[in-house]
């Protein structure tokens, strides 16, 4: 039997995980979430490990008083915390999120789940339809996967998928609206049993149009090691796309696959804007050959 995933605040708060810690008190910690909704957003999180604001009293409120200390310090802002995943719990570390709030700062509450705010905000699944991990794949149209590494349920780690959706709905022009695929799940709800997931993952690749493998690869929390047994069960398929940004934590574990790929005629990009012009590219050829 595995041992549960260790909680990643008590991991910072003991110093085994980087973070950017922006204030520090004797029993907490102000961080800077990776993925933060507006500029500005901090967490503010006790070094003591209680699942939740209803766990200890006594530790919610020390840690609301080091909230409203940050609080104090800006124009508007909102405090905001959860307790169990139908009020959108995802870490079950007590946390406090405190936002800097302007008239114009467009900022949907509740926002999480985060991606699909994200991407509504942005207008993103305006010109797509976005087709989540489990949900019935459509025939008949041109479809995107997006493949690549996902964060880890319940961390601080931003998706790079709603950009990438984004700039899929703000590229495509075909006559048909795009489908785009992903592995990610709505609502963030995962899959009860992990054949569910694997077997839809597996069926959305074989129907897509185009594979648009994104690899920021980041050892420490997108390792992506699943993504490299993917992209070589998908590599000779005449419908994938390789992107490596240059830029992320560890580009030297990529090099191989833009060896594999160049071997096999594969687009190699190295920004998420050519990457997604090459998988329209590439969908738009698989389209017109079916």
């Amino acid at each position: 039997m595995t041992s549960p995933e260790p909680c990643p605040f008590c991991e910072i708060v003991a110093a085994r995980a980087p973070a950017t810690i922006l204030r520090e008190w004797s029993d907490a910690l102000a961080i800077k979430p990776r993925g933060g909704v507006n500029d500005g957003h901090v967490l503010v999180i006790p070094r003591t490990h209680v699942a939740d604001a209803g766990t200890d009293p006594t530790v919610s409120a020390r840690t609301m008083a080091c909230a409203a200390e940050l609080m104090a310090e800006m124009p508007s802002a909102n405090i905001i915390t959860s307790k169990g995943s139908e009020a959108t719990q995802s870490v079950y570390h007590l946390h406090l999120h405190v936002l800097p709030r302007s008239a114009d700062d467009k900022l949907l509450l509740p926002w999480t789940p985060q991606q699909e705010a994200a991407m509504k905000a942005a207008g993103a699944e305006d010109g797509v339809n976005v087709v989540y991990a489990r949900e019935e794949i459509p025939t008949g149209v041109p479809k995107v996967f997006l493949a690549g590494p996902t964060p880890r349920a319940g961390g601080n780690v931003e998706s790079w998928r709603p950009a990438a959706i984004t700039e899929l709905a703000a590229q495509w022009n075909g006559e048909q609206q795009l489908t785009v695929l992903t592995p990610e799940s709505r609502g963030g709800k995962r899959a009860a049993h992990y054949d569910d997931q694997a077997g839809w993952e597996t069926a959305a690749r074989k129907a897509a149009s185009a594979i648009l493998f994104w690899i920021p690869r980041d050892l420490q929390t997108l390792p992506g090691f699943t993504t490299n047994v993917e992209f070589g069960l998908d590599v000779g398929s005449g419908k994938t796309v390789l992107g490596c940004p240059p830029d992320c934590p560890n580009p030297e574990r990529n090099r191989y696959l833009i060896y594999v790929a160049r071997r096999h005629g594969v687009p190699v990009c190295t920004s998420l804007t050519e990457a997604v012009n090459a998988a329209i590219a590439v969908a738009e050829i698989n389209e017109g050959a079916s």
